[in-house]
């Protein structure tokens, strides 16, 4: 008689597994680094970043007139200003990240942007 007590049954087993499962499943997709990394961007428009390059160039020794930035792909930009330090026309282009910081300044296109035609 008591040994039916002690025993569980195999549904009991499947739902508290069942339910063990789900709520595994819904820490490790609680969050992902895509849903926070949105979540700390500035800035939703490439076009936001125009003053920060801006400041940059001037911080350089030259001004940038406001048809010298070009939107490429993204958040990379070609500058063309005149740099006042050399005294010739510079061209470069810049990567920045959604909060408007830069990550590259040259004068070659950005790696990701490369192709082995161009």
């Amino acid at each position: 008689m008591n040994r039916n007590k002690n025993k569980t049954s195999f549904t009991d087993i499947l739902e508290k597994s069942l339910i063990h499962l789900l709520l595994l499943f819904f820490i490790v997709n609680g969050c992902t680094t895509k849903e926070k990394k949105t979540e700390e961007c500035y800035y939703n428009h490439p076009r936001n970043c125009q003053q920060y390059l801006e400041v940059e160039v001037k911080s350089r020794g030259s001004l940038l007139a406001l048809d010298g930035i070009v939107v490429l792909e993204g958040w990379t930009f070609y500058l063309t200003y005149f740099d006042n330090v050399t005294k010739k026309i510079t061209e470069k282009y810049v990567k920045v990240n959604c909060n408007c910081e830069i990550l590259y300044f040259d004068d070659t296109k950005p790696p990701e942007m490369t192709t082995p035609f161009n």
